[in-house]
């Protein structure tokens, strides 16, 4: 009987305890929604931790998403955006994981969370939870809330350039969906500002007229919008009249210190197109007391009081534009710096990143245009190294954060924090992968769904991740790079530096010697812009350049003239740093001097003079990871053989190779792609000899194998640390273009891996000619043990080959691969070897002879 008392007791216990804990977690809710002021955030979330490892029903858990989603929008009404995300993320978390249906989670939880990512640059992770509460939305036929969806989602769009994306969605759901006239006057006026961002003004203006007719009152976007369209008209006073009048329609709705600076800046940029820069710094000065309240006028802010707000990012570039004094420019400038890289903290996408970097970039070009006029104005070399740290900090920013994370990795290889944050990425792109394949190819409905929910669910986890390491390992091993240090290393490697930046007005250019540093700006005119690609089509095909070699020849040594200084001194490595559309130039067949006749073997093509090794960045080339050597080679080799797609020249690609190296070689059907994958690893040297390509709108880069291609994606997830990459296919160097972080081709893939030496190509080359190539390549590789000296010669012999016919060795045949990478110094040929070895023997012998015919000597004498 005793027995069963206590149970009971212990039961009665429980519940108790239970009903305490769901009552405690609903008296902080209530003091939360009668609070204005006084909270303190930290003993409220170490509150709501507490609460969260106590629960354990139902009710309480359901109990806790209320409080997370109040705490949220706590947070959010009171300027603290970073603190709203992390309380709606963990009631989205615990939504899911305790299947609480019973909540309006998309009201309360997914639309202001949604929100919150789009203000704060997180595109993507804003994208993905839209579409989550889009697919919600549609399972309930939710007609409101999936209109919702779409306005956000078309927000999203608009923000990272997708103009047309976004007007296809807005233009279906005007036609084939249910909007209530609010909605569909909300729908018109986004429509209306992605045909503004074409240049469609006609139709802009047609949209904008429908939604002011059909909304109950015109809102303060709408204002906005017809202030744009009588900008785009040169009708300044209107403009401003609307803008007035959306500053009133904002303050009769619930605003945020946010959106009234947003607005003030809007005003202050139509001051400026006026020429009013008193009234532009008011207006900015003003909006930076909205978002700054207890800044000190009339000083710039201090970093520690800065928070994470995007609206941050213009008021100081526009403060900066306005400054004459030009420390106190970059200073602005630093700041809004700064506060990109706050917001970067909170993303996980690759592309959400990429975005922040262009903006970046912009930055950096104003910051060098300042630091070129004050070198060129005093001589102080000081103002060109410190252009150069804007230069390189805004080249491959993502890549280099890649490579960091890897570099950590080998330093600490037992770091569970690490290797969960390897696995986790690892299985993102893993289903960013199988996201793109069902959107490709029709998949069931419900399968895009799942991998958007999945992206949420592991973005979420890898945040977390990433805040941990970085609180753990705070030191970048891409910090900066000092130019005393880099100097020192090109002494090492006998080589000069030329870093490229390409700007929208002005292409400038770094030039590093182990004793100097110069730095030359070039005005990107529009006949610079016709020379560049008129010289990059003569790669589009096979017959370019021997149709008209007289024109192909004129071009690359305009070319050379005009992309690399007349006074850099010789030396036998140049290592360069592309930029931009650079990045597709082939600088090996530039003409060192105008061609004396359409004979390619009498031309002075740069490769004859130089050595060229490429590199993303100069921090790459600074920064060496060691690799294992085991000079194995892993080739694959598809051949695709009795197909349209078949490589004639492959199988004897992989015999001249197989007789020079040592290594295994999969040809044919075993040439799969899980072959690949399982097998990558464990080699020194990777050759990949198939069908690549650079991508299209729809499709990204990839790379095919004998059963299935590897797209881009896939490479971001693999973990591999091999001495060279050679991929002996189509296009493994093109890609969509990015601003400073290059082209997002299957080379830079096989970087993100962690490959650090790459042979690949730059355009649709010829299989027959690669054949030849990676033949001589491995030759000299094998020679002198040095994969940008074995580049070299490959092409060298290949020009220099008497049984070539003279239309092949046009430079489309052999000028399309590039080695990226480090410069390593030749080891002597084997003959040189055998004959240095000999000539010492024969010293010695000849050494000790002399002594041996002295003692004889000596004892005659005796």
């Amino acid at each position: 009987m005793k027995k069963y008392i206590f149970l009971l007791v212990c039961f009665l216990s429980g519940v108790c305890l239970q009903a305490q804990i769901t009552d405690s977690i609903y008296r902080t809710i209530d003091r939360i929604a009668q609070a204005r002021q006084g909270i303190f955030p930290e003993q409220l979330e170490k509150q709501a931790s507490l609460f969260e490892q106590r629960a354990s029903s139902t009710e309480e858990y359901m109990a806790l998403l209320i409080l997370r989603c109040n705490m949220g929008y706590y947070y959010r009404n009171t300027g603290m955006p970073i603190k709203a995300i992390g309380s709606y993320e963990k009631a989205w978390k615990n939504y899911r994981e305790h299947h609480l249906p019973d909540y309006d989670i998309i009201e309360y939880g997914l639309k202001p969370l949604g929100n919150l990512y789009t203000k704060s640059g997180n595109f993507t992770q804003a994208e993905n939870t839209i579409k989550s509460y889009l697919f919600l939305a549609e399972e309930q036929d939710n007609q409101p809330q999936k209109i919702a969806a779409v306005l956000n989602l078309s927000v999203v769009y608009h923000n990272t350039g997708n103009f047309r994306t976004a007007i296809r969605l807005l233009e279906d759901n005007l036609r084939y969906g249910r909007p209530d006239p609010e909605q569909k006057a909300l729908l018109l006026n986004n429509l209306a500002t992605n045909y503004f961002a074409i240049g469609s003004y006609h139709e802009a203006d047609t949209a904008l007229g429908d939604a002011a007719r059909i909304s109950p009152q015109v809102t303060a976007p709408m204002y906005r919008n017809m202030a744009q369209m009588a900008r785009g008209k040169a009708q300044w006073e209107q403009a401003a009249v609307y803008l007035d009048h959306a500053e009133q329609a904002l303050k009769t709705t619930p605003f945020s210190a946010r959106d009234l600076a947003l607005l003030y800046v809007e005003k202050a940029d139509l001051s400026k197109a006026r020429r009013d820069t008193i009234t532009t710094r008011k207006l900015l000065y003003k909006a930076l007391d909205f978002l700054l309240p207890d800044r000190n006028p009339g000083t710039l802010p201090y970093e520690d009081n800065i928070y994470a707000e995007s609206a941050l990012i213009p008021v100081f570039d526009a403060l900066a534009a306005l400054e004459e004094d030009m420390e106190t420019a970059l200073d602005y400038y630093e700041l809004a710096f700064y506060v990109t890289a706050l917001l970067q903290q909170q993303m996980t996408s690759q592309e959400t990143k990429i975005l922040h970097s262009a903006t970046n970039r912009t930055r950096s070009e104003k910051c060098i245009s300042l630091l070129y006029n004050a070198y060129k104005n005093t001589g102080n070399s000081r103002y060109l190294e410190r252009a150069f740290t804007y230069a390189e900090r805004s080249k491959a920013a993502v890549l280099k954060d890649a490579i960091a994370l890897k570099s950590l990795a080998e330093k600490f290889p037992g770091d569970s924090l690490i290797r969960q944050e390897q696995k986790l990425s690892a299985l993102r792109e893993h289903t960013v992968n199988s996201l793109i394949r069902a959107q490709l190819t029709g998949q069931k409905q419900d399968s895009v769904p799942f991998y958007t929910e999945t992206l949420n669910e592991l973005n979420l986890s890898l945040k977390s991740l990433k805040q941990q390491i970085v609180t753990r390992y705070p030191e970048n091993a891409f910090n900066g790079i000092s130019t005393t240090l880099l100097q020192e290393k090109l002494a090492e490697d006998k080589a000069n530096m030329i870093v490229y930046f390409s700007g929208v007005n002005y292409l400038y250019t770094f030039v590093f010697t182990h004793t100097d540093i110069a730095l030359y700006r070039k005005t990107k005119t529009p006949d610079y812009k016709k020379k560049l690609k008129q010289f990059l089509s003569f790669f589009d095909s096979p017959d370019r350049i021997n149709n008209d070699v007289a024109t192909y020849s004129k071009s690359a040594y305009e070319l050379f003239r005009s992309l690399l200084p007349d006074d850099i001194p010789y030396t036998p490595y140049l290592v360069i740093v592309p930029d931009g559309l650079l990045h597709f130039v082939p600088f090996g067949a530039l003409l060192t001097t105008p061609a004396r006749n359409d004979n390619y073997m009498h031309m002075d093509f740069l490769t004859r003079r130089q050595k060229l090794v490429y590199q993303t960045s100069a921090d790459l080339y600074f920064h060496k990871r060691e690799h294992p050597k085991n000079e194995r080679l892993l080739g694959i080799f598809p051949v695709f053989e009795n197909s349209a797609s078949e490589l004639r020249y492959s199988e004897e690609e992989a015999g001249n190779i197989r007789h020079i190296m040592k290594g295994d070689m999969l040809c044919k059907s075993e040439a799969t792609k899980a072959n690949f994958i399982k097998k990558a690893g464990n080699y020194d040297i990777i050759h990949l000899s198939t069908h690549a390509s650079g991508g299209s709108f729809v499709v990204p880069a990839h790379i095919q194998f004998r059963d299935d291609i590897l797209l881009l994606q896939e490479l971001y997830g693999m973990h591999l640390n091999p001495g060279l990459v050679v991929l002996s296919a189509c296009e493994t160097g093109i890609g969509k273009l990015q601003h400073g972080e290059g082209a997002m081709s299957i080379a830079r893939g096989f970087q993100y891996a962690g490959t650090e030496r790459l042979l690949f190509s730059l355009w649709k080359v010829n299989d027959r000619a690669t054949a030849t190539l990676m033949d001589m390549f491995y030759k000299n590789y094998e020679k002198y043990a040095s994969a940008c000296s074995a580049s070299q010669q490959a092409g060298i012999d290949y020009l220099e080959n008497p049984k070539i016919p003279l239309a092949r060795k046009s430079p489309y045949y052999w000028a399309g691969f590039v080695y990226y990478g480090h410069i390593e110094q030749e080891k002597l040929p084997y003959a040189s070897r055998t004959t240095i070895l000999c000539t010492f023997v024969l010293l010695f012998c000849v050494v000790i002879g002399i002594e041996l015919y002295r003692k004889n000597k000596r004892k005659k004498f005796r």
